[in-house]
Order: C-alpha cells, then structure tokens, then sequence
C-alpha cells in the first residue's frame, strides 16, 4: 500500500473522530442546559448521610451557578466614562430589610432543615411592587435582561479611578433606562416587582434583590457584601447563630439617599 493511500485512510478515519467529539460536546451542552433550566434553587435538597456539611453546600453554589452561567452574556466593558465622583447612595428611599431577618442581607445566612446551606449574594430590600428603584452611583446601564430567577433585571456599570464596580437590581416590574445609556446616583432605574423567582411572593415579603459585584458575571461567585457601598449599612443582631432566618437586623447610617 502506497503513503499517499494511507495517508487518505488516516485522514478519513480522523474526520469520523473529529465528527463523534463534536456530536457528544453538543450532547453534553443540551444535558446541562436542561439539568439548570430543571433546576429550582427554591426547592431544597436531600442532605445524602455521606455528605458534609461544606460539601452541601458546594453543591447548592455548583448548581446555583449552572444556572446563571446558561443566562450570561458578554458585558461591553468599553461602555461608560470613568467618574470621579466615587460616593455612594441607596437602591431604594428609607431603606429596610425584607421581613427585618438577617437571611435577607448577604453571605451564607440561608439555613435549611436539612443541613443544607444557600449562600445569598445580596441584600434584599423590603420594596412593595411599585417602589421606585434608584441607581446607587454614577455609571452606565451595561444589562437589561429578564432571567427566569432575577426577574427583569438591570445592571450598572461603575468606572471608578481604581477599579470598575457593578451594582444590580433584581425583581423588577418596570424598567425605566435602556441599554447604554449614563445614569447618575440617585437615577430612577424603574419600578420593584415579583418577576422571576420572586413571583408568588406578596405583602412584607416584596423586595428588591441588590448585588454589588466586582465582576459582571451572574455566575461568577465575586458578588461582595454590599455593605461596601450602600450608604446604609445592615448587620445581622447575632451573626453567631446557625438560623438567621430568626435573627433580626441592625441598621447603621443615613436614612437620606442623596
């Protein structure tokens, strides 16, 4: 047999390789995209005797992110001028915590029956469906998105000096900016609501979902405590206790947004 025929066969049998690889990382894609749109982070998960604590708790984040990753998109990160104007005010006019329990403000304060354990990466907001909704600082409207959790949500793109920030609100009913366009601290993004996984939520229980993030990812678990920019700050009564769920909170700071 000639080089040139086995050369052929060779590349014959690579195009077949090439093909089967392709047709399994696309079989791989639609496993995931329907194990995370499955997924409900409302439904608690069964705690296997052989899991730790820690373990559990990487798996609820695992699955947490799985989902947020299928909605990312790509931010523009050339959008928005850097502002020297680095203060800071609050999402909504005399803020308060959802329900006044210290499960509502950020970290992993989500405890379940099971042992299981949800981090939250916010704050939640007590805001009756129709509250106004104001941007924290000076940036850019970088997302306008209706994600089958956060609801119709915005996020804010922040150029400090320094670095780059991104606040996000989440739940909203009506959205009053459009993509690109410059907001300053205390801007009207738009209304609060009880899209996304917040819909059957009514009364002392509406609430808008803020993030301070100093990545525009939804899925990349660099949310902070947005104690770190908000101009009113909240603390858990008794941060020692497992159910926070049970614990209320601690307001310090101005009541005065602007």
């Amino acid at each position: 047999m000639s080089n040139l025929i086995k050369i052929y066969i060779l590349l014959f049998t690579l195009s077949f390789v090439d093909i089967d690889v392709h047709a399994q990382s696309i079989s791989n894609f639609e496993k995931l995209q329907n194990t995370t749109l499955q997924y409900s982070p409302n439904k608690k998960q069964k705690k296997s005797k052989q899991r730790t604590k820690g373990q559990q708790e990487q798996i609820e984040l695992s699955l947490n992110d799985s989902l947020f990753k299928v909605f990312d998109v790509d931010i523009d990160l050339t959008l928005g001028e850097t502002s020297s104007d680095v203060s800071w005010g609050d999402p909504v006019k005399a803020p308060r915590i959802r329900c006044n329990k210290a499960s509502n403000l950020y970290g992993p304060v989500r405890h379940y029956a099971d042992g299981s354990i949800r981090w939250h990466r916010g704050f939640d907001y007590y805001a009756p469906k129709g509250t106004l909704v104001y941007s924290v600082g000076n940036g850019v409207v970088s997302l306008i998105q209706n994600h089958p959790d956060y609801g119709l949500c915005v996020l804010i793109t922040h150029k400090r000096p320094k670095a780059t920030y991104y606040s996000f609100y989440a739940h909203l009913s009506s959205i009053s900016v459009k993509y690109g366009e410059t907001v300053k601290k205390g801007s009207v993004l738009g209304k609060s609501g009880v899209t996304g996984n917040a819909y059957n939520l009514r009364g002392q229980e509406e609430h808008l979902h803020f993030e301070y993030r100093t990545s525009p990812k939804h899925g990349d678990r660099k949310q902070s405590n947005p104690n770190a920019i908000v101009k009113t700050k909240f603390y858990s009564a008794d941060p020692k206790n497992k159910w926070q769920s049970n614990v209320g909170v601690i307001k310090k700071g101005s009541m005065d947004i602007f």
